[in-house]
């Protein structure tokens, strides 16, 4: 499929250009909406600024109301807290003057965090209570409008970091505190779906990508963030009957968060450093599941959980710092993006988790700030990820467009070269030949689909045969082409077939100086069938072997002479033999003795002999089979083959 590489481009700008807007609305809104809104708040009175008491009275005691308890023994809270460290076997009590109550039409308590389990008085009169555990979103209380004295909250919790009211609590207009809490967590509410839309589209990546896991960690990532900010108090309240869903669900993912971090951080960093995240992620799984274990009170205590392993989240972070200050100094700078990420959520993350422990005496949460600052640097890392993706798509595209023309022309040349095979084929002359007085097969096996071994004969008017065998130096198309002009010489040569030295003549004077330095050896026998003379000439080939049914050995027949082609005047010599009714011709090019087995073994000369002498009584045919057989075998199928192969066998059968 061809990749459009300007399309590309332009659909990726767009692409980084709407999530970057995104996401930097997300974090802008954040703050907004977080350190001031814009619009002109509601007629709300600060319960924690006022002179709220408090009392703790043992948590054993039968249900008792506000008239049941001590009139004198109350005690004032510091200005803004309206809750203290969890006292083992006592529940707090909680009141503060209702005064306010007469500027309301209809109004409303609203309390940001209650642990836990808060049952609100009016004066004496019961007006809420809640029962779940682990609740921390807010809770919006009707009240009368009429003052009578004071609002008693009533804590009993089994959270042992502490009891009481967090966060803001006021009153006001029933109707506004709705409002109120839709804008304190409209960027929350209204930009989770921008991250769950993310996701889906980094698993969408993903999907085409499998190999690259870093989309699916940060798709998950995404998605986990989304459920951080879509269980905002907003919402939460909105699922308040559903809250035995979303109170596991919001601590169960503020559980795995720091695992789909460390996940996400394994793709990138360090083979040393994946290593260590995953023993990272073993122990967090272990810390949390003992974590659980270990604050079960008839059932699960998610809040307890999340107080015994603050300590390993603190050492988390502590260990995340480190390997951050150490790739920001010796690391690769493309980890730097992702180190300053990995740096935000964590301080922030710590930082809020030692006010949780009251280590930190002031309230303010920065988690949401840097949880954005995170998503903004990895997000801007993963897409220069995929951008880089993307260029080397187009570098692909564009050399794949390069090979396919590549791949055209070979085809093109394959098929000129299936062509030439089949137009060199038609050049040499047939490979099984017989009359009343020779027998002639002839068997080539070329490197390539051409190659430069040639072989031809005729017979002249008289019925005497003339034989050529011919090898162009080299072999493949610049071989194929110099045996070509080979036959063409021979061609011309025909005239003089009676006559070896004539025919090497002429076909070294026309040959001369034409082929480029690719020389010709070759060897030519005239046989006059009549009276069985056997006249040769040699151009620098190998000689030829006669196999006789009578005799003791095979005769070896070999003439000097010079390659044709390189000399413009060159002198060749004629040997004569008789022939014998029988009298088996081996005539052969170098390729074959230089055949290689395995071992880098050549077939060689004598391998030669012996075969030929221990297989000279088989017929022609036969015999032509078991040479080429035995050579095939050697060389395991030609894979060994270094040069063009090719031999004759000529049987006299007259005499």
């Amino acid at each position: 499929m061809e990749v459009k590489p300007n399309t590309i481009f332009n659909e990726r700008k767009i692409f980084f250009f709407q999530w970057f807007c995104s996401v930097i609305l997300a974090f802008f809104v954040s703050c907004h909406t977080q350190y001031g809104n814009g619009f002109e708040d509601p007629p709300s009175f600060s319960v924690s600024e006022s002179k709220a008491e408090y009392l703790t009275v043992p948590a054993n005691l039968q249900e008792i109301n506000p008239s049941s308890l001590p009139k004198d023994s109350w005690k004032q809270f510091e200005t803004h807290r309206m809750g203290m460290v969890t006292i083992p076997g006592n529940d707090l009590w909680i009141r503060f003057p209702d005064h306010q109550l007469f500027r309301y039409k209809n109004p409303a308590l609203f309390i940001e965090i209650a642990l836990e389990s808060p049952t609100v008085y009016q004066n004496d009169k019961k007006v809420y209570s809640f029962r779940e555990r682990d609740y921390v979103f807010p809770h919006i209380i009707p009240l009368s409008g009429e003052p009578g004295g004071y609002i008693y909250i009533h804590c009993k919790s089994s959270y042992k970091g502490y009891i009481g009211l967090d966060g803001k609590v006021r009153l006001e207009e029933y109707s506004q505190s709705w409002i109120q809490l839709l804008r304190d967590n409209a960027a929350r509410t209204f930009l989770s779906p921008v991250l769950v839309v993310l996701s889906l589209l980094f698993l969408g990546l993903f999907f085409l990508r499998w190999e690259e896991r870093i989309y699916l960690y940060f798709s998950i990532l995404l998605l986990s963030s989304a459920i951080v900010e879509v269980m905002n108090g907003f919402i939460a309240f909105s699922l308040f009957n559903y809250s035995r869903i979303t109170i596991p669900l919001i601590y169960i993912n503020f559980a795995i968060y720091p695992i789909l971090l460390l996940l996400f951080l394994k793709q990138i960093y360090p083979v040393f450093f994946k290593n260590l995240f995953e023993i990272m992620i073993f122990v967090h799984v272990l810390v949390y599941v003992y974590s659980l274990l270990a604050s079960w009170n008839s059932g699960i205590s998610f809040l307890n959980a999340e107080w015994n392993y603050s300590w390993w989240v603190i050492l988390e972070g502590i260990i995340a710092i480190l390997i951050s200050i150490y790739v920001l100094i010796r690391g690769d700078s493309k980890l730097k993006l992702v180190t300053w990420g990995l740096l935000a959520i964590v301080i922030t993350g710590s930082h809020d988790t030692l006010v949780d422990m009251n280590v930190f005496p002031w309230k303010q949460r920065i988690i949401h700030q840097g949880f954005w600052m995170m998503i903004l640097l990895f997000g801007f890392f993963v897409f220069r990820y995929y951008w880089n993706i993307l260029n080397s798509i187009d570098s692909f595209n564009k050399e794949l467009q390069k090979k396919n023309k590549d791949l055209e022309r070979l085809f093109a040349i394959d098929k000129d070269m299936a062509l030439a095979k089949e137009l060199q084929r038609s050049l040499l002359s047939d490979h099984i030949k017989e009359d009343e007085n020779i027998n002639l097969v002839a068997f080539t096996q070329s490197l390539h689909s051409i190659g430069g071994d040639y072989f031809d004969h005729d017979c002249d008017s008289l019925g005497n045969w003339g034989i050529l065998l011919c090898d162009v130096a080299g072999h493949g198309i610049s071989s194929a082409v110099v045996a070509a002009m080979s036959k063409m010489a021979f061609t011309g040569a025909k005239a003089y077939i009676q006559y070896p030295t004539r025919v090497f003549n002429f076909m070294n004077r026309h040959l001369s100086g034409k082929t480029k330095g690719l020389f010709i050896t070759a060897s030519y026998l005239f046989i006059d069938t009549e009276t069985g003379k056997l006249v040769y000439s040699n151009a620098g080939h190998p000689g030829f072997f006669i196999l006789r049914n009578n005799s003791a050995a095979l005769l070896e027949h070999r003439a000097k002479g010079k390659p044709l082609g390189v000399f413009g005047e060159s002198e060749y010599k004629e040997e004569s033999t008789q022939l014998l009714s029988g009298d088996k011709i081996f005539l052969y090019t170098d390729g074959v003795l230089d055949l290689n087995n395995d071992k880098n073994e050549s077939f060689n000369e004598e391998r030669l002999k012996q075969l030929l002498w221990e297989n000279k009584n088989l017929p022609i045919q036969n015999l032509k089979t078991t040479v080429q057989n035995s050579l095939s075998d050697f060389c395991k199928s030609w894979e060994h083959q270094e040069d063009d192969v090719s031999f004759i066998i000529i049987e006299y059968k007259n005499g």
